[in-house]
């Protein structure tokens, strides 16, 4: 349960170590006004504190995910479920944390500034 809840965690830092970048990206590609986005910037000076929870959050999720073993009495199948979902969870947690960290320096390239 913790390392879901970790997982769940990771994914919340990351989108809010994102938000002051992709959201407005975002709404610029389906055509909506930024204007109004001009309050995620508030979010920019915490960046690297959201991230630094985020990847703590997966690093614990992964440990206990892919690297401990699991003390199971029985073999279920809905404990088996579980893991794996929790695995996928945690890869996707994972992805969006890799995703909201390099997103601002890969905009920066593509729009050369």
């Amino acid at each position: 349960m913790r390392e879901t809840v970790s997982s769940l965690l990771g994914m919340v830092a990351s989108f809010l170590s994102a938000s002051c970048c992709i959201a407005p990206t975002l709404f610029v590609v389906f055509g909506v006004s930024t204007g109004s986005l001009s309050f995620l910037n508030v979010l920019e000076p915490y960046r690297f504190y959201f991230l630094a929870m985020g990847y703590i959050a997966v690093g614990y999720s992964f440990y206990k995910s892919f690297l401990k073993k699991p003390n199971v009495d029985c073999v279920c199948e809905d404990r088996v479920k579980f893991h794996k979902l929790r695995k996928g969870l945690t890869l996707m947690a994972f992805v969006f944390l890799l995703v909201s960290t390099l997103y601002p320096y890969i905009l920066a390239k593509i729009y050369g500034n």
